[in-house]
């Protein structure tokens, strides 16, 4: 009975995670991070290389391994390759239960699992095709499998599969995996004060499996592209300052982050024999986490994701042990939850009312979403005015269920029909360029059906007139560093979060 109890409870969580982000699946058209990914999948399934293409150029970007391991499946379409994403998600939330319960107790897994799923970083990241959602719940699922063999004492062996799961973290999404793995195994060994363990944690072999599945990738694209394209094949840089990077981390970890605070007072205290040792692996997770935004020179967002899990955790074995505080920081307690409820109803309705304010009229289903958040921030008042944590937690979770499929079948098949659209309308212009790093439109205008000319920034259009197809977050600069080397007159954009926009450019001299 106890086996198949078990078994039920682990395919509710797994059930609960698929619940979650299927929705997204009826969203047939890519939205701006997915729809570059499909057209490099695509192309790769046209004419199969190992280092993938954009446009017919070769792809210097984040993850080039990614497109190729996508472009193997015998999925076309970008709604069957969502589910990859997604069950990767599923088997992160799985993994949070298993250590929970391992360490702890059902209850604990359960609600950690909760937390972490309904957490704005994982379902943006699990919901969607991306190049990083894999790599880094490989990096979490090997970290917490270290954790339980090493906190439990388990034989030795299973240590492997944990470093094999950390390289493949890394030859699919670079270095910032693996540094997240390795100094998180290192610091927990170094807090439990036990130093003389790492001789017993077959570090060797780890170091030597993870190297050669590193130097086979390298080979293997030195091969095929020569040593420039393999050097730089685990490193994607991109500039991020760092309000940028912190407002990254708390927006992943949102709506929960502010629990994570009393949640870390509480595991401070000693709640029986070795739970704050095993409290150890997700405070490690959860520091190195936000380490690798602030410090990383390769950032890229998705890897906020990587402290997402460990937070869940914190929250959810605080939450499962009754949100017990000491005594002088209860009013943390009571302000965090409060706020928690209040920064996810004041977000929903938001972004509802700047939609029907957008759209300059109020239909049917936002007049209901809008009255249903109005009826949910009535009960968030209540329960915290009876201080009913448990109550506050659980509506929380019901209503990002209710977001989640929500923007999954209303407000994200409007949002991502403009940019299509206006991809569309430009195609037809002859000659059409497109910047090199700018994949986002380079991937809307490979889908349209058009064949833009590739270039850097620095191009200048010399003897005639050109088009450039652009995505950026200030047309006015953008049109003012391009008139200084050229005539460039904007045609037509398309305003949404960022602006898409045709600017005819020409030479100052013609003959």
């Amino acid at each position: 009975m106890g086996f198949f109890r078990s078994l039920l409870i682990l395919l509710g969580v797994f059930f609960s995670c698929l619940a979650l982000l299927v929705p997204f699946l009826a969203l047939d058209v890519p939205l701006a991070g997915e729809v570059w990914v499909l057209q490099a999948i695509g192309e790769l399934h046209r004419d199969f290389r190992l280092v993938p293409t954009l446009n017919g150029v070769s792809l210097y970007g984040p993850n080039p391994l990614m497109p190729v391991l996508f472009s193997l499946l015998p999925l076309t379409g970008i709604v069957a390759l969502r589910l990859v994403d997604i069950l990767f998600g599923c088997l992160a939330a799985l993994a949070v239960f298993s250590f929970c319960t391992s360490q702890w107790d059902l209850r604990s897994g359960i609600v950690s699992a909760l937390i972490t799923m309904t957490s704005w970083g994982f379902i943006a990241s699990h919901a969607t095709l991306n190049l990083t959602a894999a790599p880094a719940a490989l990096a979490v699922i090997s970290f917490l499998l270290f954790a339980q063999v090493y906190l439990k004492g388990q034989g030795a062996r299973w240590y492997l599969p944990s470093y094999f799961l950390a390289g493949l973290a890394t030859v699919l999404g670079g270095w910032i995996p693996l540094g997240f793995f390795a100094f998180s195994v290192i610091l927990l060994i170094l807090f439990d004060l036990s130093p003389r363990r790492i001789l017993s944690i077959l570090a060797p072999y780890g170091v030597l499996l993870i190297a050669v599945m590193i130097m086979a990738v390298l080979a293997a694209y030195t091969f095929a592209a020569g040593w420039s394209y393999a050097a730089g094949f685990f490193s994607f840089d991109t500039e991020h300052g760092i309000l940028e990077r912190l407002w990254i981390w708390i927006k992943f970890h949102l709506p929960w982050l502010l629990l994570v605070f009393p949640a870390w007072a509480y595991s401070g205290r000693p709640q029986g024999p070795g739970a704050w040792r095993a409290l150890l692996a997700p405070k490690t997770g959860f520091g190195m986490g936000l380490a690798v935004v602030l410090f990383s020179p390769n950032l890229q967002e998705g890897y906020a994701l990587l402290g997402v899990p460990f937070a869940g955790i914190l929250t959810g074995y605080w939450a499962a042990g009754g949100f017990l505080v000491p005594q002088g920081l209860r009013i943390v307690r009571t302000a965090a939850l409060a706020a928690t409820g209040t920064i996810l109803v004041a977000w929903a309705f938001l972004r509802l009312s700047v939609e029907s304010i957008r759209n300059l009229s109020l239909d049917l289903t936002q007049g209901l979403a809008l009255l249903a958040i109005l009826i949910a921030a009535a009960l968030f008042w209540w329960f915290a005015r009876k201080r009913q944590a448990p109550a506050v937690i659980g509506l929380c979770m019901v209503l990002v269920f209710c977001l989640s499929w929500y923007a999954a079948l209303v407000m994200l098949p409007a949002r991502s029909a403009g940019p299509v659209s206006y991809a569309r309308q430009i195609s037809g212009f002859s000659p059409l360029l497109v910047y090199r790093d700018d994949l986002t439109m380079r991937g809307y205008l490979g889908y349209a059906g058009a064949r833009p000319i590739v270039v850097s920034e620095e191009v200048v259009p010399v003897g005639q007139t050109a088009y450039l197809a652009l995505r950026t977050d200030d047309l006015d600069e953008a049109v003012d560093t391009l008139s200084r080397r050229m005539d460039a007159e904007v045609l037509s954009t398309y305003d949404r979060r960022e602006t898409y926009a045709l600017v005819r450019i020409s030479p100052f001299f013609r003959e």
